[in-house]
């Protein structure tokens, strides 16, 4: 499959996760979504260059995902 294509369907998947069960870390999504590292780093870019999620710095080592309202 096309990396666009991989990373548009894994967008589709983080929105309607975090849809349905509210904000989750990076590392909750991933599981959730079950993707690659990559595809879910490049969708998350993705979601909030087009100003869909906001990303917040929980930790050093933490980021939580939430869609903006």
């Amino acid at each position: 499959m096309e990396i666009k294509s991989t990373v548009g369907e894994t967008a589709g998947k983080i929105w309607h996760v975090l849809s349905s069960d509210g904000p989750l870390t990076v590392t909750q999504l991933k599981k959730k979504v079950n993707g690659s590292s990559d595809a879910v780093n490049l969708a998350l870019g993705w979601l909030a260059r087009e100003d869909k999620v906001d990303l917040t710095q929980v930790d050093k080592t933490t980021v939580r995902v939430h869609l903006k309202s």
